[in-house]
């Protein structure tokens, strides 16, 4: 059955599409007791892209938010996904085993990458994810200088190792192109070197066979034209302490013969091992071209998905680096009022028509939370310097005349109102 989904679909169905993929290999690689690196590596990757695909379906139900950007790398995050389960239990199945002893982690290949290069293709995708919520978050929400410098290194590394990725599916695209192109020029001349080798080896082995039919033949008539010294002449004798013509015309022929069965044994696994070659040659040819076009589909649809994350990331960067600033316009304030203008993210500000009535307190500008707490309670303690019934006093002896009025100190006490505007 084909999979419905794809770049057509919306950012939410392939959200969810992703979610489930990553959460069903999540469990299935889980499910194995295996504490190698690599594969507690693969499973915490796993965790962490849930947690950012749970977050982006929790965005993507928001209208105003445009995620149409994640909808290729949400497909192809979620096919790995899927491949990459799919591959896992087929291993298992082949390895005939227990489900839960799978040793075999090293073996897997996914797009002629093993487990660590498939764990780095979900770390790019997470983070790009990442990021796209993060930009979307930046244009709805104040954030932190800290914050944003974070959110810029991330966006910086994360492209990185894209650019390092797609530099990699690259050289496999052309790895494939070559490939195919040298089935009919260069695989025909391996071939042909092959075969020449096979049959060279073949008519080695004829020779071997051919002289030790002759030895075989010849040495049963050999001596019939050797003189025999004596009667008493023993065929292992030897005369004076030397070898008889016989004895050493007898060992010569069997060293020879064990020689020739040694070198034809060893040329019988020679011709097998080319013969094996020759296979691999040849069998696999048929579906050489089928799995090589599937699989260059498939790097160049990952191509084309880690493109449109570099894009996310470009974008986001240009967004990361624009100036941010909170803008104050037509404020006013009454007289003997208290007003605060600050900003403890680190943005500019921009104030324009901004008034304060008489004895008002105003701040203005951008300071840390711990400076505007620290103010907002020194402020306090010296409110609480002027006695009520004092204000209350003054308020009603100038009511009606010139606003509430203030008594006036002595000139060595202190200047309560210096700040006041």
């Amino acid at each position: 059955m084909a999979d419905p989904l794809s770049t057509a679909s919306g950012v939410l169905a392939l959200a969810v599409f992703a979610f489930q993929s990553s959460r069903v290999l999540y469990q299935t690689v889980a499910s194995f007791q295996s504490n190698q690196r690599t594969v507690r590596q693969l499973k915490e990757e796993l965790e962490a892209l849930n947690g950012a695909l749970g977050a982006l379906q929790e965005t993507a139900t928001n209208a105003e938010v445009d995620l149409a950007m994640l909808r290729l790398p949400l497909l192809r995050c979620g096919k790995a996904c899927e491949d990459f389960d799919a591959l896992i239990a087929k291993c298992t199945a082949r390895s005939g085993g227990p489900k839960t002893s799978f040793r075999d982690w090293a073996k897997l290949r996914y797009m002629e990458d093993d487990i660590d290069g498939f764990k780095n293709m979900l770390a790019g995708y997470k983070s790009t994810i990442m990021i796209a919520l993060g930009d979307a978050n930046m244009r709805t929400s104040a954030v932190t200088v800290r914050v944003l410098k974070e959110y810029k290194d991330m966006i910086t590394n994360t492209t990185t190792d894209l650019e390092e990725h797609l530099h990699e599916i690259d050289n496999k695209l052309q790895a494939l192109s070559l490939r195919g192109l040298t089935i009919s020029d260069e695989g025909a001349v391996e071939q042909r070197q092959i075969q020449e080798e096979r049959d060279s080896t073949q008519q080695c082995l004829n020779i071997c066979a051919e002289v030790v039919t002759h030895i075989d033949q010849l040495q049963p008539t050999v001596f019939e034209n050797i003189s025999t010294p004596s009667e008493g002449y023993q065929a292992g004798t030897k005369l004076g302490g030397l070898p008889s013509a016989r004895l050493i015309t007898a060992n010569t022929f069997k060293a020879c013969k064990e020689s020739l069965s040694d070198a034809t044994s060893r040329l019988e696994g020679h011709l097998q091992d080319i013969d094996n070659r020759v296979q691999s040659l040849s069998l696999p040819r048929s579906e050489n071209s089928n799995e090589r076009a599937a699989k260059q589909e498939l790097i160049k649809e990952e191509l084309d998905s880690i493109k449109q994350c570099l894009a996310i990331c470009a974008q986001a960067s240009t967004q990361a680096d624009k100036e941010r600033m909170n803008v104050f316009e037509d404020v006013s304030m009454a007289d003997d009022g208290h007003q605060v203008l600050v900003s403890t993210i680190g943005d500019l500000i921009s104030a324009r028509r901004v008034t304060a009535g008489a004895r008002s307190w105003q701040w203005l500008g951008q300071m840390s939370d711990d400076s505007l707490q620290q103010l907002s309670q020194n402020h306090r303690h010296i409110a609480t310097e002027i006695p009520l019934e004092s204000q209350m006093e003054a308020s009603g002896r100038f009511e009606g005349r010139y606003g509430v009025g203030l008594k006036l100190t002595s000139p060595n006490q202190k200047d309560i109102g210096g700040s006041a505007k």
